[in-house]
């Protein structure tokens, strides 16, 4: 309905509160407005109806069936009204959390454990944002790898909480066609896949004391679900995050080679730049609770 089809709604009001109080007086009181308003307010809607809308009977004042259906729909409308505000206005109250974090961890550790969080604190909303490695976010919490413990001076909050060191892995069909890969010599003769740059085959394969020339093959995947993906369909052989793979190891949908690791110190660290809120230290708290092996919690200030 266009507004300008519509009576008053000051006046539709006082007539939706006439017939919820019976009487001008209550009406007006509850409105807060003179008994004289509400009287002129029926006035101009029987005005602009074209109709009667109330009658008197003896003192009292009764409203026409027309007048009735008028008032019901309006009292329902006000009521959906408020309900809606009151939604709007608690929404408004509610905190928001915003979380970057990188894809790897985001959407296999992070995820599928946030329903549990939404659980300890279900009036907190969440802001879950796509973090690049290596960039600075604008973000309460972010969530990322590093290579080497991230300087503590930086943040108010550094936590680690899981190893992001990789092992070779490969699909089990790669395996029994390609294989054996039981010693690092074999591996390098392998069809290599990369996450990223190819500089984690690089620093494995110096570790292991093997030639470069073979970090320089396969492919390059610029996400770790691609990598894990392909890695699974049979591509070759990948350094893939252990902690990052439980689900396809737990399946034997990758099956691990050698014990040769690579990127040792590296580790998934939360950071956050300003003293925690108290509901970033909700979600700091939980989040460190969920961890195996989390680190110690650097922070300053209150």
């Amino acid at each position: 309905m266009q507004p300008s089809r519509l009576p008053p709604l000051n006046a539709l009001r006082a007539l939706a509160s006439l017939a919820h109080t019976g009487r001008v007086g209550l009406a007006a009181e509850e409105l807060g407005v003179t008994h004289a308003a509400v009287s002129h307010h029926l006035r101009n809607l029987e005005d602009w109806f074209g109709t009667a809308l109330v009658r008197r009977v003896g003192r009292r004042i009764e409203l026409t069936p027309e007048a009735e259906r008028i008032a019901a729909a309006m009292q329902a409308a006000l009521t959906r009204l408020g309900e809606v505000c009151g939604d709007v206005a608690e929404a408004a109250r509610r905190t928001e959390l915003s979380i970057a974090c990188v894809p790897s961890f985001a959407t296999r550790y992070l995820i599928p454990r946030l329903v549990d969080f939404t659980e300890v604190d279900p009036a907190l909303r969440l802001r879950l944002l796509y973090a690049l490695h290596g960039t600075p976010q604008d973000a309460d919490i972010s969530i990322d790898w590093y290579d080497a413990p991230p300087p503590a001076d930086r943040f108010a909050v550094c936590i680690r909480l899981l190893s992001g060191h990789t092992r070779p892995v490969c699909s089990p069909a790669h395996l029994a066609r390609y294989g054996p890969f039981d010693r690092s010599q074999q591996i390098v003769r392998a069809r290599l896949l990369h996450d990223e740059t190819r500089k984690d085959w690089r620093d494995w394969l110096i570790d292991n004391g093997l030639p470069l020339e073979q970090a320089s093959e396969g492919p390059v995947f610029d996400d770790f679900n691609l990598l894990v993906s392909a890695v699974v369909a049979g591509h070759g052989v990948a350094l893939c995050v252990e902690t990052m793979i439980e689900a396809e190891l737990g399946r034997g949908d990758l099956v691990p080679l050698t014990g040769t690791i690579g990127a040792s110190r590296r580790g998934y660290w939360l950071t956050a730049t300003d003293a925690p809120s108290p509901a970033a230290r909700r979600f700091v708290d939980w989040l460190s609770a969920q961890m195996p092996d989390v680190g110690n919690l650097v922070q300053k200030g209150n």
